[in-house]
């Protein structure tokens, strides 16, 4: 019989062959898949566990989201990102405590409620309840109707809802920064200096998600011969504020504008041993006009060609950014009229790319308004900039046409 390709003979084989070949590949084949299963199973039993822990929230875009509505700018610095998924693998691979290190570093970056939320839960998992319920409270405190958050509370079971919320009666001892009493915005604390030759009281409070507002710090003094002072720190307990003990039974009042979401702490003290009750209110002001935030040339307000935009300059700090669609090539006017007594406007324009392309009117005279124009070329884009000279504030309008 001739041979054909590869040496085989030409034609079919014997039957006795084909059997054996057969059962030979057979064989072959279960050999094959009982080898695979079992190495899938010792893969599958040696990996990381990589299901999802209850109530843990891994996307990392919801931490780009939280930032940009807390702190009323995009994140440019990417630690937080990075810790916060580095946290995550430690999860997945129920590396806890490590886990839980990261996203302690993590909220140093962005104080975010779903850091803290991440933080309790993994407290949780760890039998440290403590730990969870200060994690609770922190996330709470930046967002009290959280859905996750209270769906953790909820699931998790067993903590009294008041230690996770921030306090509005003192809770000793709270002597000093370390332990101090966290409060919330707008709402009334019942406090006391005891009468042991001088108390001191510690409170902490987060400052109001973009965008930046004004906030007040009130203490009413609810006792005839209680002398009390305070002072202001900021997050790194630098101080930012002091008001000495003026005549026994009088309170004070004093305003700020911090940062968003941003920690501070209050330390208020008795002089001259005198004792008594007062309540310490801090409150969001609102004092922000309805296109915040547009504090950056990235986060201008839109606003179309014809309409007026009704804002105001809070403060020296404040500036505020537009952006408009040229309707057609030639020019349009931008008008300001300025509803302020105090306020002196001054206008800068940039151009699609954003580059600065020039100025408005120089004005010198507080409440004084201004018309400009500027060419522009047929649907594109271009950035306004309204800020204030010489340290002034105040309302205003703004038409572009």
């Amino acid at each position: 019989m001739a041979a054909g390709p590869y040496g085989w003979p030409q034609g079919p084989p014997p039957s006795h062959t084909a059997a054996r070949v057969k059962l030979a590949a057979t064989i072959g084949a279960v050999l094959l898949l009982l080898f695979g299963v079992r190495a899938g199973i010792q893969y599958l039993a040696s990996r990381p566990h990589r299901g999802p822990l209850p109530g843990y929230e891994e996307r990392v875009e919801v931490v780009r989201s939280e930032y940009r509505s807390f702190y009323g700018r995009l994140m440019s610095n990417p630690a937080a990102e990075h810790l916060f998924e580095a946290a995550a693998r430690e999860v997945a691979a129920r590396r806890y405590p490590a886990a839980i290190d990261l996203l302690r570093d993590a909220a140093k970056e962005a104080a975010l409620p779903v850091i803290f939320n991440n933080l309790a839960v993994l407290y949780s998992e760890t039998e440290d309840r403590k730990q969870a319920a200060a994690a609770f409270q922190e996330a709470l405190a930046r967002d009290p109707d959280d859905a996750l958050i209270r769906q953790n509370l909820e699931r998790l079971g067993g903590f009294n809802l008041e230690m996770t919320r921030p306090v509005t009666a003192e809770v000793e001892p709270n002597n000093s920064s370390v332990n101090a009493n966290l409060i919330p915005l707008g709402k009334d604390v019942t406090a006391e200096m005891a009468g042991d030759g001088g108390d001191t009281d510690y409170f902490r409070f987060i400052a109001p998600p973009a965008p930046r507002d004004h906030v007040s710090i009130e203490i009413e003094n609810r006792s005839p011969t209680l002398e009390i002072g305070i002072r202001l720190y900021d997050g790194e307990e630098r101080l930012a504020m002091e008001r000495k003990p003026d005549a026994p039974g009088k309170g004070l009042v004093e305003y700020i504008a911090p940062r968003p979401n941003t920690t501070w702490y209050l330390e208020l003290w008795s002089a001259h041993g005198t004792s008594g009750e007062y309540t310490l209110r801090v409150s969001a002001m609102r004092a922000a006009d309805a296109n915040e935030p547009n504090d950056d040339i990235f986060s201008a307000t839109p606003i179309s060609v014809g309409s007026t935009v009704e804002a105001n300059i809070m403060d020296v700090d404040d500036t505020d950014f537009y952006s408009f669609e040229a309707p057609a090539s030639g020019s349009v006017t931008i008008e300001l009229e300025n509803r302020s007594a105090t306020l002196i406007p001054a206008l800068t324009m940039f151009a699609p790319d954003k580059r600065n392309i020039g100025f408005g009117p120089d004005i010198r005279t507080a409440g004084q308004g201004f018309r400009h124009t500027m060419t522009v070329e047929p649907h594109q884009t271009y950035y306004l900039q309204i800020w204030s000279q010489a340290r002034t504030s105040g309302a205003y309008d703004l038409t572009v046409r």
